[in-house]
């Protein structure tokens, strides 16, 4: 490695500082939801470039593009790609939000608040700033850093009346930049992990559960069927059966868990038509990779299967609308020792691990690994001010300044490690 520990280590200067507190706020104040990133990516282009890297743009649909920001290697060295994603589960404009979850960002006593600071805008400004700071030391890759930028990561997907941009994700984004090349030796997703170091993430699957019935006008509701009430005794079944899930489904890291999202049925405009003939319930199924998803599919038919022979009044109809391969890597792999000793250099002590479930959440080095790139999740975010571990407070999102100058250092000391002619 060409570049000193200490030229990264103890202290970022205070121009540097103010600039990635500066961009930070800039891309929160940018709304970026779901199928409206063009704003951001226009941004993040702009500020590469700016850094001297080769800049391109892949339009996955019309007006949404990965931005893609090469530091070209001098060749003979492994690659390593920084991958983040620009969306907002939140447009920031549904009424009643806390300061916190709206695309302006406030900063409050050394902790900067705003609509997706923690998961994951920061993460961008730290990109830049490792490699400021990387430049600044005069320190030569030898193999390529790639900074990624990708839409339409967060956890929703079309269903239903549900369609367009604004639903298409779960990964849409790092799933189209992959399959057309955007590929590196190691990845590392700015994640709001709480500088913990996340080697895996569990699989996921989507579910609609229906059940149906017969309506009737109020006046004659006795003779109707309700497919509302059945919906609730199925997710009472569902609940009991969670615990039995997860047993079913060990794991040493990760757990296993059933998410209940929403219930639809009726005709809100019309409740003189009652009971209702139809009622939806969704469902997030979380488990370990090791679990093959099409046999947690099988398990959670027959469990329905087994409910209708207990009750056959409650039939129902099942289908899949988001299935996503969860991944771990072991310890021992290049990026894990990098992303560990640059931690213990620049933070001090041992990189932590996350509790249980944090692994459920996920994060698209699930889809890098599908393309065979080892990759881990370690952020700034994801600590709150009264150090528990999560993304939000009473006022919605946050991150520490100071975690955000740690982080920065600690992308470019593993940066370093991992692209080094020697490496």
């Amino acid at each position: 490695m060409n570049v000193p520990t200490a030229a990264i280590g103890d202290s970022l200067g205070a121009e540097l500082e103010r600039e990635i507190v500066e961009m930070t706020c800039d891309l929160v104040n940018i709304a970026s939801p779901t199928g409206e990133e063009a704003a951001i990516a226009d941004y993040v282009a702009r500020r590469f470039g700016e850094l001297g890297l080769a800049v391109e743009r892949q339009e996955v649909e019309a007006g949404r593009s990965n931005v893609v920001a090469t530091w070209r290697g001098t060749g003979g060295g492994p690659s390593l790609l920084f991958n983040g994603h620009f969306d907002t589960g939140l447009s920031g404009s549904e009424p009643g939000l806390p300061f916190g979850l709206r695309p302006e960002a406030r900063i409050v006593d050394g902790w900067i608040y705003g609509l997706g600071v923690s998961n994951m805008k920061s993460a961008f400004a730290c990109y830049w700033g490792a490699i400021r700071l990387l430049q600044a030391a005069g320190y030569q890759p030898a193999g390529d850093i790639v900074v990624a930028g990708v839409v339409g990561e967060t956890e929703k997907a079309p269903v239903g009346a549900f369609g367009g941009p604004a639903f298409r994700a779960g990964g849409w984004g790092t799933f189209y930049a992959s399959l057309h090349g955007v590929l590196a030796d190691a990845a590392i997703v700015g994640e709001p992990t709480g500088l913990r170091v996340q080697t895996g993430n569990s699989s996921y699957v989507f579910a609609r559960v229906r059940t149906t019935g017969r309506s009737q006008h109020t006046w004659s509701k006795e003779r109707g069927d309700d497919a509302i009430e059945k919906a609730v005794r199925v997710l009472d079944a569902l609940r009991g059966w969670e615990s039995t899930f997860e047993a079913n489904h060990p794991h040493p890291r990760m757990g296993s868990r059933i998410g209940f999202g929403a219930i639809a049925g009726g005709r809100p405009f019309q409740p003189c038509v009652n009971p209702a003939a139809m009622c939806d319930l969704f469902l997030d199924l979380r488990f370990p990779p090791d679990a093959p998803m099409v046999a947690v599919q099988r398990e959670l038919r027959d469990f329905l299967a087994d409910v209708r022979r207990r009750d056959p009044t409650l039939e129902t109809e099942l289908s899949f609308f988001l299935c996503r391969n969860g991944y771990e890597i072991d310890d021992g792999q290049p990026v894990v020792r990098a992303i560990e000793a640059a931690h213990e250099a620049i933070v001090g002590g041992s990189a932590g691990r996350p509790e249980r479930y944090r692994y459920d959440v996920s994060a698209d080095t699930s889809i890098l690994h599908e393309f065979g790139v080892p990759g881990l999740t370690y952020g700034p975010g994801g600590i709150r001010r009264d150090g528990g571990y999560s993304v939000y407070d009473d006022h919605g999102e946050l991150v520490a300044v100071d975690n955000l100058l740690r982080c920065t250092r600690v992308y470019a000391g593993a940066a370093a490690r991992l692209t080094a002619p020697d490496a």
